[in-house]
C-alpha cells in the first residue's frame, strides 16, 4: 500500500500547493480567454456524455405505453378522448345550474348570497360564486340585487 505524500506534508507546505494549483488555473483560464479555447469542464475524471434527443414519436409510444400499463394494473379502461370526459362534465353541471334557478326562484325578490345557495346545495362556496361570476353572467334573469346576493327576475 502506497502512503499518499500529501498526508505526509507540513500545513505550510500545502497552502503554498493549494496557492499554486490556483494560480496555474487562473493562468490557464487567461490562456484559454485570449486563445479562445473552451476550457474543458471539470468532472471526476468521467468524460462528459452528450444527452440523447428523443423524438416527438418516441416520447408518444413510451407515453402511451405507460398509460396502457398503469390501466392494467388499475384495472380499469382508460378514456380515450378528453372529448367523452367533457361532455361527462357538461350533463354533471346541468343540474347545478336547474337547481340554483329554482333556490333563486323560490328566495323572491330579495334573493339569496352565495354562501346560502351553497349551503343547501352541498357545494363549496367557492365553486358556487364562481358559477355566478362566469355562467350567471350570461343569463339576463339573474341580477345581482348586492354584493354577494342575486335574485331572479320575472
Amino acid at each position: 500500500m502506497q502512503s499518499n505524500l500529501l498526508t505526509t506534508l507540513p500545513v505550510k507546505s500545502l497552502k503554498q500547493a493549494v496557492a499554486i494549483r490556483e494560480r496555474i488555473d487562473a493562468l490557464q483560464r487567461d490562456l484559454d480567454r485570449i486563445t479562445g479555447a473552451q476550457s474543458a469542464p471539470v468532472t471526476n475524471g468521467a468524460p462528459r456524455r452528450k444527452k440523447a434527443k428523443m423524438s416527438a414519436a418516441a416520447r408518444a409510444r413510451i407515453s402511451a405505453g405507460m398509460k396502457a400499463r398503469w390501466a392494467k394494473r388499475k384495472g380499469k379502461q382508460r378514456v380515450s378522448t378528453l372529448t367523452e370526459a367533457k361532455a361527462k362534465a357538461r350533463t354533471a353541471d346541468a343540474p347545478l345550474k336547474e337547481r340554483i334557478v329554482q333556490t333563486l326562484k323560490t328566495a323572491g325578490k330579495s334573493g339569496v348570497t352565495v354562501k346560502d345557495v351553497a349551503a343547501k346545495l352541498g357545494k363549496s362556496y367557492g365553486n358556487i360564486s364562481v358559477w355566478f361570476h362566469t355562467t350567471a353572467k350570461g343569463m339576463k334573469e339573474i341580477k345581482k340585487v348586492e354584493p354577494g346576493r342575486f335574485a331572479w327576475a320575472t
